[in-house]
């Protein structure tokens, strides 16, 4: 699958194994993280700051999965926009709220949670234009600044995730 070496979930060992067993049995270890297992030490770290997310109450799972379907679907990243709106869908949220979420988040989420979906849209998509009134609007919404950093950077991410998958995917 890929063009490095990495360890698929029958063969992982030590530190990759102990990663890929946070994934629940019904919930195949994603292909970008079989891929992040070349590296054990990137993908410990990348693990432990989604865990980090996952572990702040201010992030449900359903944000978080949307933040990481923006970033992805901006990216063109297939595989995990794919991934995550399944993931969306399993959640309880429609096809229509899922295809919504760059544009109008407020059709699948409260106005606090929309509020951060939507800054994170407009700063994975078009970043420059990005204003002090924008932040504004999200910090009013009643984020801080450390969440609204955290939720755009977490989107970006997937930009770099797709960069990465698709430089080693085999052709």
């Amino acid at each position: 699958m890929f063009m490095i070496d990495y360890a698929r979930p029958e063969q992982a060992e030590g530190t990759v194994k102990k990663v890929y067993s946070a994934f629940p049995p019904h919930i195949p270890v994603p292909d970008p993280i079989q891929l992040y297992s070349a590296s054990p030490r990137y993908l410990t770290r990348q693990m432990a700051i989604a865990g980090d997310y996952m572990q702040d109450d201010a992030y449900s799972p359903e944000l978080l999965a949307a933040l990481r379907y923006i970033g992805a679907s901006t990216a063109c990243f297939g595989f995990c926009t794919t991934f995550n709106k399944g993931l969306l869908s399993s959640m309880g949220l429609s096809e229509a709220e899922i295809d919504a979420l760059d544009t109008d988040p407020a059709k699948a989420f409260e106005p606090r949670e929309a509020a951060l979906l939507a800054f994170a849209a407009k700063s994975v998509k078009t970043p420059d234009s990005v204003t002090r009134a924008d932040v504004d609007a999200v910090r009013a919404a009643g984020w801080s600044d450390p969440h609204i950093f955290e939720a755009t950077a977490y989107a970006a991410q997937m930009a770099t995730i797709g960069i990465v998958f698709r430089a080693f995917a085999e052709k």
